[in-house]
C-alpha cells in the first residue's frame, strides 16, 4: 500500500457566491492519523525523531580573518529542478515566465533575499536567516540530453486526484518521475476536487528515508516531489483571481518546498491533541495553537506563554497566512531543512553541490544592509539582514546641506527604528561606517516628507 503525504491548503471555494473560502484539514494531518492506526506508537517515534534532529550537532560559523577585511567560508546548495506541467485545455498550459519567476521568488524566500524582508516584525528579525539553497531548471535530462528543465504533456484528465497521486505516472495521465534522487520534481495541473468546489493548491512528500517513517510506510522515490495547482504557480498568475487572490505572490511553492526538505507546520500539525499542547519543537517558532486561515492577524495570539510571551509568527511560510505577510524561515527551519539534505538528499543536488564562497564584507555583506524610510509614521529603518553586521556599524545622518543631524549611532539590533519626526523634510544621507576603522561602507539617500 502507498501512502500519501498530502501536505497544505484546502481551499473550499463556492464560485457562484465567491465567498471568502473556508480552510479544510489538510491531508497531512490525515496520513499521520491513518499511520498511527497501522503503527502504533508512531507519534512518538516520529516526534522523538525530530527533537532529536534539531537538537544534534551544529555548525559553528567558519570565519577567518585577514587584515582588516572578513571571509566567509560558505556552503550553497545548488539544486536542479524539473517542471511537469500537465495540461487538458490551453489555459492550463502555464507560460515559461510563471516558471522562471516561480524559481526568483524561490531562491529570494529561500535566501532572505525577498523585497518584503522589511514587513518582518522587530521581535522576529533576529530569528530569520537564509538557508544557502539555490534552485535552478535541470540543463540535462536523465538520458544526458539538453533540456530547458520544463515538460509539457496534453493529458486528457481534466483534474488531478490527489488521493492516488496520478499526476506522477504517465500511465495514470500524469508524467512519470525523473529520477528523484537527481532532480526535485515538481508536477503542476489542475487539482480541483470534481462537483465539491474545492481546489488542493499543493502538497508534497517529506525526505525520502527519513527517520520519522517506519521503511514499511514509506512511500517510493516515483511520488517524491511537490504538486502545485496551476492558478498559483509563479508570482502574480493572472489565473489566481478571486478566492485565490491570496495566494498569488509563488508562496504556496516555497511552503511546500519546505515540506519537501523536511519542515512541519508551525503550529506543529495538532491531531491527536490540539491547541497549544502541540508544538513544532523549534525554540525559534513561538507556540500556535492553530493555522491563521489566509488573514495576516499580527494581533493573533492563540498560546499565551507564562515565559518570553510572543505573537502568532504569522511572518512564516510554513503557516497558512496570506502570502502578503509571509516573509521568513526561522534559524531553526533553516537547521531542519540543511539537515535534512546533508543526510537524507544528499544525492539530491548536482555534482553533490555544495559551493565555496567566499563572502567579503566591505564588496557583499555590506550591501545586503537596508535603509529606507516610513513616512507613514516618520521613521526611517536600517535593517541589517546579517546578524554578524550587529555592533561593527555606526550611522552618520546628514542633511542636504552636509550638517551632521546626528553621528556615530552604534547599530545593535537587526533592525534600528530612526524617528524623523523633527526632520524637516527633504533629502537626507544616512552613511555607514566600520566601528572600528571608521571607514564608509554604504551610503543612502533618503527623501523625508510630512505626508
Amino acid at each position: 500500500m502507498r501512502y500519501f503525504y498530502l501536505i497544505l491548503f484546502t481551499l473550499t471555494i463556492n464560485f457562484a457566491q465567491a465567498q471568502i473560502p473556508a480552510i479544510d484539514r489538510c491531508g497531512y494531518d490525515q496520513v499521520l492519523e491513518n499511520l498511527e492506526k497501522q503503527y502504533p506508537g508512531f507519534r512518538s517515534a516520529y516526534d522523538k525523531a525530530y527533537i532529536q534532529s534539531i537538537n544534534g550537532p551544529r555548525v559553528l560559523p567558519r570565519k577567518l580573518k585577514i587584515k582588516d577585511t572578513t571571509y566567509f567560508l560558505d556552503t550553497i546548495y545548488t539544486i536542479p529542478v524539473v517542471f511537469h506541467i500537465l495540461y487538458n485545455n490551453a489555459n492550463e498550459n502555464i507560460q515559461d515566465s510563471l516558471i522562471f519567476n516561480q524559481l526568483e521568488v524561490l531562491n529570494q524566500d529561500f535566501s532572505r533575499l525577498n523585497p518584503d524582508t522589511g514587513n518582518t516584525r522587530s521581535i522576529f528579525k533576529s530569528r530569520a536567516g537564509s538557508t544557502r539553497f539555490k534552485f535552478e531548471l535541470a540543463t540535462t535530462d536523465p538520458s544526458g540530453n539538453p533540456t530547458s528543465g520544463i515538460v509539457r504533456k496534453s493529458t486528457t484528465l481534466t483534474n488531478f486526484n490527489t488521493s492516488n497521486d496520478n499526476i506522477k505516472f504517465t500511465a495514470q495521465g500524469g508524467d512519470n518521475v525523473w529520477n528523484a534522487t537527481k532532480y526535485l520534481n515538481v508536477w503542476v495541473g489542475d487539482l480541483q476536487v470534481p462537483n465539491q468546489g474545492s481546489i488542493v493548491l499543493g502538497y508534497a512528500y517529506p525526505p525520502y528515508g527519513h527517520p520519522f517513517w517506519p521503511n514499511s510506510s514509506w512511500v517510493a522515490n516515483s511520488n517524491q516531489g511537490v504538486v502545485l495547482h496551476y492558478q498559483v504557480v509563479g508570482r502574480n498568475n493572472p489565473r489566481a483571481t478571486g478566492a485565490l487572490a491570496t495566494s498569488k505572490k509563488g508562496r504556496v511553492a516555497t511552503h511546500e518546498f519546505g515540506h519537501f526538505f523536511g519542515l512541519r507546520h508551525i503550529w506543529g500539525d495538532p491531531i491527536f491533541t490540539s491547541g497549544c499542547s502541540v508544538d513544532d519543537y523549534l525554540y525559534d517558532t513561538p507556540n500556535q495553537g492553530s493555522r491563521s486561515n489566509f488573514i495576516c492577524n499580527f494581533g493573533a495570539n492563540t498560546c499565551f506563554d507564562a515565559k518570553d510571551d510572543l505573537p502568532d509568527m504569522v511572518e512564516n511560510y510554513m503557516d497558512y497566512s496570506s502570502e502578503t505577510c509571509q516573509n521568513m524561515f526561522t534559524r531553526q527551519q533553516i537547521q531542519v531543512m540543511r539537515s535534512a539534505i546533508k543526510d537524507y538528499r544528499s544525492s539530491l543536488p548536482i555534482k553533490v553541490e555544495i559551493v565555496q564562497r567566499m563572502r567579503i564584507f566591505d564588496t557583499f555583506v555590506y550591501n545586503e544592509v537596508k535603509i529606507f524610510a516610513r513616512n507613514t509614521n516618520q521613521t526611517a529603518v536600517v535593517e541589517l539582514t546579517n546578524e554578524e553586521l550587529l555592533n561593527t556599524l555606526t550611522l552618520d545622518v546628514y542633511d542636504a546641506a552636509g550638517r551632521a543631524i546626528f553621528q556615530n549611532m552604534p547599530l545593535k539590533r537587526n533592525e534600528e527604528i530612526i524617528s524623523t519626526i523633527r526632520f524637516a523634510p527633504g533629502v537626507y544621507v544616512f552613511q555607514l561606517r566600520r566601528a572600528d576603522t571608521k571607514k564608509p561602507v554604504k551610503t543612502e539617500k533618503l527623501y523625508i516628507n510630512k505626508s
